[in-house]
């Protein structure tokens, strides 16, 4: 103890004294470039799925948006729970723990499986869902195939974020960055094949889209596990000895993780609503314009999505090593950096909205409904930039259960609440109300995450429950 609180004292001394002020920025910046590069290569992967698909006509372009959407949200819960994996090993490897790291990866593995074998019943039930939804008929059919398909790469899809965690925990997300890049562009070949029938292959229109998105998960998951599993890493954090079931950190994984999937479940569920049924509502040029507008959005907030990763793992391990105060620092640096950028698009959305909107279509009333409601968006990206750095930071630290809360909270009340009161009270509003209420949410969840930092409960928590 007396040696990790030295080695705390000279770090902070070293990090905290810098005269220019740039030592801690800089290596936030270094740590989290690789993550965003992965989070923007999927972006521009996904634009790309979207107008190769968005070719197929109108209706195919409406039900590809709800139908990902849906799948996302069966992700979401595992997603959000195998996120603190890089809490554990961020923290373990702070204290120089490293085969621990590689324990609580494996457990992440398995989670990973489990949650995929739950969720086949997906298959059989997508068709009856789309159809209690009320899509117009041929919209449900495509999103119903989509989703069929897309129930199958759960499990690979979930076992690439728990062994990506592991590299961001360990600071070298580049491997993530990598493994991610690859599946992204066999994503896009295989799309494009299998949408229109390239190459022999048969054409095969939205579900083609989805097969192909099958195949990269498998294709980046082997790469991810192979790479985990390669002789340097086997030596170092015992990559292979450490891959038994260990109940104990089972449990503190679900014990840390199962509210950040509550959390994050309930924001694409919340999102999910509003999109099939009460954006949904307002016809097909609407909900056009809506996946639109999530597909512009994407540009602004998975940049600070990928920076907030390496804040988790950059607070991780600087709890590992003792180092609170700078713990502080790092999200305060993250905090400034992602409000700029985000403030940025915030004035690009205003003075642009009417080109962004025509960029993805040339159906006049989608561009008309989409400049509105990115125009709306603008008013919430600096907050939105908040609520993900504190919250990132909040994981980083294992408060989970606390932002989970105020999340599910804010969610009920005003996102949805505050949504349907939009849609059956101020009808004349159409789509424009629901904005109202997401635009409500992202701002006060913001305020909320920030508050809670600051207080700084966080500091007392401790994640492992032996």
């Amino acid at each position: 103890m007396a040696d990790q609180n030295h080695k705390a004292t000279t770090g902070d001394q070293i990090e905290l004294m810098d005269p220019t002020g740039f030592i801690v920025p800089a290596r936030l910046i270094i740590l989290g470039l690789p993550i965003i590069a992965s989070m923007i290569s999927r972006t521009i992967m996904g634009f790309v799925d979207f107008i190769m698909v968005s070719q197929l006509g109108t209706d195919a372009q409406a039900a590809i948006i709800p139908a990902g959407i849906l799948l996302f949200c069966v992700l979401a819960f595992g997603m959000g729970l195998l996120s603190v994996v890089n809490t554990f090993v961020a923290q373990n490897y702070g204290r120089g723990e490293k085969a621990s790291c590689s324990a609580y990866t494996w457990q992440g593995v398995y989670i990973s499986i489990v949650i995929g074998f739950f969720v086949l019943p997906g298959w059989y039930l997508a068709n009856p869902f789309f159809a209690w939804v009320g899509h117009e008929f041929e919209v449900a059919k495509m999103e119903a195939i989509y989703v069929q398909i897309g129930v199958l790469g759960v499990a690979p899809t979930l076992i690439c974020v728990a062994v990506s965690n592991f590299f961001n925990g360990i600071h070298k997300p580049v491997i993530g960055f990598w493994a991610a890049v690859i599946g992204n562009i066999i994503n896009v070949i295989a799309n494009y094949a299998l949408i229109f029938g390239k190459f022999g292959l048969p054409t095969m229109g939205i579900a083609g889209a989805a097969w192909g998105t099958f195949g990269a998960a498998i294709i980046q998951m082997l790469i991810l596990l192979g790479w985990f599993l390669l002789p340097r890493f086997q030596r170092e954090y015992a990559t292979a000895v450490e891959s038994r079931i260990n109940l104990a950190r089972l449990y503190d994984i679900i014990r840390i993780g199962f509210p950040a999937g509550v959390q994050f479940m309930m924001d694409v569920l919340s999102f999910t609503v509003f999109t099939l049924f009460l954006i949904g509502r307002f016809g097909t040029e609407q909900l056009a314009a809506n996946n639109l507008t999530f597909k512009c959005l994407e540009i602004s907030f998975m940049p600070v999505v990928g920076m907030g990763v390496a804040l988790t793992a950059a607070i991780g391990k600087s709890i590992g090593e003792g180092r609170l105060r700078l713990a502080r620092i790092q999200a305060r640096w993250v905090c400034g950096m992602s409000v700029a950028y985000m403030g940025c698009i915030a004035a690009s959305l205003i003075l642009f909205n009417h080109q962004f909107a025509g960029l993805l279509s040339d159906d006049p009333e989608v561009i008309l409904w989409a400049s509105r409601m990115l125009i709306i968006c603008a008013v919430f990206q600096v907050f939105d930039a908040v609520g993900i750095t504190y919250s990132s930071a909040l994981r980083g630290a294992g408060d989970t259960f606390v932002p989970a809360i105020m999340m599910v909270t804010n969610a009920f009340i005003v996102f949805m609440g505050g949504g349907f009161i939009m849609v059956y009270y101020f009808p004349q509003l159409q789509s424009m109300g629901p904005w109202y209420a997401a635009t409500a949410y992202i701002c006060i969840l913001g305020i909320a995450y920030s508050i809670r930092f600051a207080f700084g409960a966080w500091e007392r928590i401790t994640i492992t429950s032996r």
